[in-house]
């Protein structure tokens, strides 16, 4: 019996030591049991909401700087990371030589915001990539999703850069009949030609680490299969909320209308528009950007 209660009393020491603080702000690693994500959290003004902001595809946790200063100001927690594949996260552990799962990225994310003990329900901001893997988190985890800020989602392969790479899948078979790769490997083939040779110059970012190009279309890789549009339906109630760039010179207009549509009238909340800005909102509209989620998080 005695043995017992020190067994006992030695578990609550350990989980009051490990413990998360959620009242100091925290920047480093945090080990989530499969893995350690970096992780740059801010802690809210007491009685104020914290948000969860996940990352574009070649974003880090320092892109949303202006965004976050100007939601430090109203007083909101903010948890920014770096997701496997990204940031400080991808600079401790290289690349990986196969697709990063979208699948395990949320996985990462259930098991990182209960290291963190960030209370229910959970305020996701996802930025394209981001918020493809918000969608997928509610998809996984309704029970435990207030309000899913959708930023520019990915919500299925861009359409002109799909159109390219079939295209050219199509134009192989033609001239060697005989080529032994399936279609799923040739996809992943020119894929990985598009990303070597595009993103460079549109997204320079890309080239601030050994790591980054490759970790950027092994990402790409993993998440190109999901179509959130196919499953909407599993969104939780009142949750979603569509964030749109009027100049988004990525995903184009008709792509996140035909998204909004196919939302069940249940699930969705808000659609809004950020006036003059581009595809990244955090970085073009900081303030605006910021205004619309305290206002969302706040309600």
């Amino acid at each position: 019996m005695l043995i017992k209660f020190f067994q006992v009393f030695i578990l609550l020491v350990a989980v009051n030591v490990f413990a998360f603080d959620t009242t100091k702000d925290f920047k480093g690693f945090v080990n989530i049991g499969v893995k350690e994500l970096y992780v740059d959290y801010l802690a809210p003004v007491a009685g104020r909401p914290t948000v969860v902001l996940l990352n574009g595809l070649t974003y880090e946790t320092t892109a949303w700087d202006k965004m976050t200063a100007a939601m430090k100001k109203k007083g909101l927690g903010v948890v920014r990371y770096d997701m496997d594949g990204m940031g400080k996260t991808l600079a401790k552990y290289g690349v990986k030589m196969e697709p990063y799962a979208y699948s395990d990225q949320v996985l990462d994310l259930n098991h990182l915001l209960k290291t963190l003990n960030i209370p229910l329900p959970y305020n996701l901001v996802g930025l394209s990539y981001g918020g493809g893997i918000a969608a997928a988190y509610s998809f996984k985890f309704p029970e435990t999703v207030g309000k899913a800020i959708l930023m520019a989602p990915y919500t299925e392969a861009l359409q002109q850069q799909d159109q390219w790479i079939k295209s050219q899948i199509w134009s192989t078979r033609l001239q060697f009949p005989y080529n032994p790769y399936s279609d799923e490997q040739l996809y992943d083939y020119f894929l990985k030609q598009i990303c070597y040779t595009t993103y460079p110059n549109a997204e320079p970012s890309v080239l601030t680490s050994p790591y980054k190009l490759e970790a950027v279309f092994r990402m790409t890789q993993g998440i190109r299969k999901f179509r959130v549009v196919e499953e909407v339906n599993r969104f939780p109630k009142k949750s979603v909320y569509l964030v749109i760039a009027e100049k988004d010179q990525y995903i184009p207009r008709e792509v996140l209308e035909t998204f909004w549509t196919a939302i069940p009238a249940y699930a969705k909340v808000e659609k809004i528009l950020i006036k003059n800005s581009e595809h990244k909102m955090p970085e073009a509209q900081p303030q605006e950007s910021a205004n619309v989620v305290d206002r969302i998080v706040s309600n």
